[in-house]
């Protein structure tokens, strides 16, 4: 296996981490209670959000890659 695929991978695994992290951070799980609920779901969403993003920059960079092989 190439470096380029572990990378891939583990930036798959990264966002997927980033995203269950904002439900739990959401559900009150990962910070305590004492932290106002405003901010503690501010705070889940944005990591939700992120984790999503990066999921979503990895499958677009990972299809201009495969396109631009195919015309090479």
């Amino acid at each position: 296996m190439d470096a380029g695929k572990l990378l891939l991978y583990a930036g798959y695994v990264i966002s997927v981490c980033i995203f269950l992290c904002g439900i739990m951070v959401v559900g009150g799980i990962l910070l305590p209670l004492y932290i106002p609920q405003k901010f503690r779901i501010m705070f889940g969403v944005v990591l939700i959000l992120y984790g999503i993003y990066r999921f979503i920059t990895l499958r677009l960079k990972l299809r201009q890659k495969n396109e631009e092989s195919r015309y090479l």
